[in-house]
């Protein structure tokens, strides 16, 4: 009714893959009808062609289906909010970064007796390269081991903030066995978002969720973030799968390994390294990148 028949500009971004269906924005003389649309619960704001727009005019879509969300409006009229199972917020240390977007807390006030203490948790809409398993022979994902190696950088053995948005059931192998997931913004001192950092320096990129998925509040910015590193060719935008090469590291945290190069290693003397994860607080892993090797490392006395 609004529309029909009616002379109006149309603003086009772009279009789907296969070329068959155009993204653009009509411009009404009372305002911009797709907000409208959502705000009385009568559309959903779509992933796939809000990454063809303008960032800067998202916010308003966002909040036009945020509100219909709150008023139970349109589609959204059986909505129910999900409920935190968890905290919704943790504060605390991080002990081990796992992979490129998810790492290991250990809460303010508690001691490290038991890996039962650790928060798990991931970032919020943030998708790493995936690390590889040896055993599937599954190699890493192109900027996988650099992904977290920066994380690492920036968040292990410091005091971190992270504010959780959702949680999602994670399968743990063939068995359907499932742990609850918690995913978030963690920032850490001046830094508001780690993971935007990553995506924006082209470690990681925004996750692509389905339209009815809940997503980090921020999801915009990361979205924006990953647009200026996919134009500048930053990280994981900058090289083909096939030509990229991952930098191997020699494994001597089993016995036997750690044994044959024990030798070389005491005759380098002395060695700078990176501690990957504390067992207690007398052995730790460590990454020595001048020998490209991990080693289990104890305290004497």
């Amino acid at each position: 009714a609004r529309l029909l028949n009616r002379e109006l500009r149309i603003s086009l971004h772009g279009s789907d893959k296969a070329g068959a269906c155009a993204v653009g924005t009509v411009h009404h003389p009372r305002g911009n009808i797709g907000v409208e649309l959502l705000k009385r619960g009568l559309g959903r704001v779509s992933e796939w062609s809000a990454r063809l727009m303008d960032p800067a005019d998202l916010p308003s879509f966002r909040g036009a289906e945020i509100t219909a969300k709150k008023a139970n409006l349109g589609v959204w009229h059986s909505y129910v909010a999900p409920k935190l199972e968890g905290a919704s917020e943790i504060v605390g240390t991080v002990v081990e970064v796992i992979s490129g977007d998810t790492l290991s807390i250990l809460p303010t006030g508690e001691a490290y007796d038991s890996e039962a203490k650790l928060k798990k948790v991931s970032l919020a809409s943030v998708r790493s390269p995936r690390v590889g398993n040896e055993r599937a022979g599954r190699p890493d994902e192109p900027f996988a081991a650099e992904c977290k190696d920066r994380l690492r950088y920036l968040t292990v053995g410091k005091p971190v903030k992270v504010v959780i948005a959702y949680e999602r059931d994670i399968p743990l192998g063939p068995g359907g066995n499932t742990e609850k997931r918690q995913f978030g913004t963690l920032s850490v001192g001046k830094r508001e978002d780690v993971g935007q950092l990553l995506i924006q320096e082209g470690y990681a990129v925004t996750q692509r969720h389905r339209d009815e998925d809940e997503k980090s509040p921020r999801y915009d910015e990361l979205v924006a973030a990953e647009s200026v590193a996919a134009a500048a060719k930053k990280g994981v935008h900058s090289v083909d799968t096939k030509e990229y090469k991952a930098k191997t590291v020699n494994d001597l945290t089993e016995p036997r390994k750690a044994k044959s190069y024990s030798g070389s290693l005491m005759r380098a003397g002395t060695l700078k390294g990176v501690v990957e994860y504390v067992f207690n607080g007398s052995r730790y892993k460590v990454l020595i990148p001048s020998e490209n090797c991990y080693i289990m490392f104890a305290l004497t006395n």
